[in-house]
């Protein structure tokens, strides 16, 4: 202010006529009390940060939304959970005798049945054991009965019946035995499956105990998963489930809750669920899938479409669309409070009728967030641009939606029924 005046009386100075000299100083004047609004002004702004959001916000545009109908529909609850499959019944075929293989009878990748022979290992010891010992089980066998009948007729003493007894009980054992090592020298499927793995080819001498053959069935193929402990309640055996596998383009196979573990994991604070498929179809031991556990569903609920909501302080709106005594629609802005939702749409807890309105941005997906729907009744409304806000989960829909661009103007405005 003090620099004004000294520069009034500089002006004087110079010989300027009166009526100039008035109109200099009239002028300076003027332009000082300016520069105080002015100041005023922006001291109102810098206090008022939504002036300032809306001096620093792009020039409003129209944004064209739809105007939908809420309906009842079907939502599920689900759980999910990811889970690499594995086979409940898969057995490794271990040798029971050490001798050359002779005769290779399936290969990986075959299918067998229960019992059926996989490999014979050279036998010609074990036979003649087994005849040999044949031999002398039916020397004891006719001895035994011969004594037995005699006993019967106290011709002979007990103690001779009782030696003969015991010769031939120990035969009948040297008899099992023999065959039981003339038996292992097929080789045999314990179980009904698929071969994965040999270990063995024609000529090899495997020993006892090695693993020659793996065998799983397929058809035993579960996903083990852990749920929390607070689903426990809401688990059922035979409970309707799906595995989804994203190695098969997202292929879904319907599947059920087989078996649920009795006890918790104290530690993790979860319990085991295995889940069947009732189709396997092109599934395998060793894939990944997603889990997803149907805990509960609901053929009557409220539904909202994903689509519709915006966000603002980590809270879910709606814009619900009244229609007021003039016939004119309004959209006011309702909070949506989530009971239960899915891919698509949200059940909300109350706030919320079937045959009322929500207004639904049209724009491109790819600004927000949701894929568009054919429209219906759409309307235009303009706004300034939001502040930015922190970017959603990637389940959520765009919190910088076009919807939200429009929040404050739906909140005054009305628009033609």
């Amino acid at each position: 202010m003090k620099n004004y005046f000294k520069m009034i009386i500089r002006l004087l100075k110079f010989n300027l006529s009166f009526v100039h000299s008035v109109q200099v100083i009239v002028c300076l004047i003027a332009f000082i009390a300016l520069q105080g609004c002015g100041k005023d002004r922006a001291g109102d702004s810098k206090d008022n940060p939504a002036t300032m959001a809306t001096k620093n916000s792009p020039q409003s545009k129209p944004v064209l939304v739809e105007l939908i109908e809420i309906k009842r529909g079907t939502i599920e609850e689900i759980l999910e959970r990811s889970a690499a499959l594995q086979a409940e019944e898969q057995v490794q075929v271990l040798a029971r005798t050490q001798n050359p293989a002779i005769e290779l009878l399936v290969e990986e990748g075959d299918n067998v049945e229960k019992d059926q022979v996989l490999l014979r290992l050279e036998s010609d010891s074990q036979k003649t054991a087994y005849d040999q010992t044949m031999t002398q089980f039916d020397k004891a066998r006719v001895e035994f009965e011969r004594l037995e009948k005699l006993y019967k007729e106290s011709l002979i003493s007990e103690s001779d019946y009782l030696n003969a007894k015991f010769a031939y009980e120990q035969a009948r054992l040297q008899l099992d035995t023999a065959k039981r090592d003339l038996d292992y020298t097929e080789v045999r499927a314990p179980i009904k499956g698929t071969i994965t793995a040999r270990s063995v080819k024609v000529g090899d001498k495997v020993t006892t105990g090695t693993s020659i053959f793996e065998i799983i069935n397929l058809e035993s193929t579960v996903a083990v998963v852990h749920a929390p402990e607070q689903y426990l309640p809401k688990l059922k055996k035979d409970m309707q489930a799906r595995l989804i596998s994203g190695t098969l383009d997202n292929q879904v196979f319907e599947g059920y809750v087989k078996r649920i573990s009795p006890v918790v994991d104290a530690e993790a604070g979860t319990v085991k669920v295995v889940v069947g498929v009732k189709e396997r179809g092109s599934l395998s031991p060793g894939m990944w899938v997603q889990v997803e556990l149907v805990l509960d569903e609901n053929d009557e609920a409220i539904l909202i479409p994903k689509r519709s909501i915006t966000y603002a302080v980590d809270q879910a709106f709606a814009f619900k669309v009244d229609t007021d005594e003039e016939g004119l629609r309004r959209a006011k802005r309702q909070l949506v409070v989530v009971r239960n939702s899915d891919k698509e749409h949200i059940e909300p807890v109350d706030g919320f009728e079937e045959g009322g309105g929500l207004a639904v941005s049209t724009s491109s997906p790819s600004s927000s967030g949701a894929a568009s729907s054919p429209r219906s009744s759409p309307t235009s409304a303009t706004s300034p641009t939001p502040s930015p806000r922190p970017s959603p989960s990637p389940s959520s829909p765009s919190r910088d939606s076009p919807l939200n661009n429009f929040t404050a103007h739906l909140e005054r405005e009305r628009y033609p029924a």
